[in-house]
């Protein structure tokens, strides 16, 4: 039976973005986000809270990956989910993962994910709960 949940901010399966990034040091980091989506079709928007160190470095190097979880990483990409890079500067290393430097963007690619979308950022997020990040694939 089917039933109508109105009109919903959702798609479904929600896909597992991983996020790829570099801090200033140089050395890769990557965080679970939960809401974005193909915002036009080149482009990509997703949703992150601005004390996110992702989102300091994406301003910074103005680019990113994002990378699609599977099963098979379901626990590197869940730890990038729940650990703070802010709190912990070795977060990548602890993942699991490997990286090698993009060829087209300044952002590491996760070997681990078999897809890749490797961005530059478009739009500057403004400083609110909730900062959308709009990028060219």
């Amino acid at each position: 039976m089917r039933k109508d949940f109105g009109a919903k901010p959702c798609i479904y399966p929600e896909p597992v973005l991983i996020i790829g990034t570099y801090n200033s040091d140089g050395t890769p980091n990557a965080m679970n986000a939960a809401w974005g989506g193909i915002h036009e079709d080149t482009e990509i928007s997703i949703c992150l809270s601005p004390e996110h160190k992702t989102v300091e470095n994406i301003l910074k190097r103005k680019a990113f990956t994002v990378g699609f979880a599977t099963q098979e990483t379901v626990v590197g990409s869940d730890y990038v989910g729940i650990v703070s890079g802010n709190n912990v500067p070795n977060k990548f290393e602890k993942s699991g993962f490997h990286a090698e430097k993009s060829k087209k963007v300044d952002a590491p690619i996760i070997m681990e994910l078999p897809i890749c979308l490797e961005c530059k950022l478009k739009t500057t997020p403004r400083a609110t709960a909730s900062a959308s990040v709009r990028s060219s694939i």
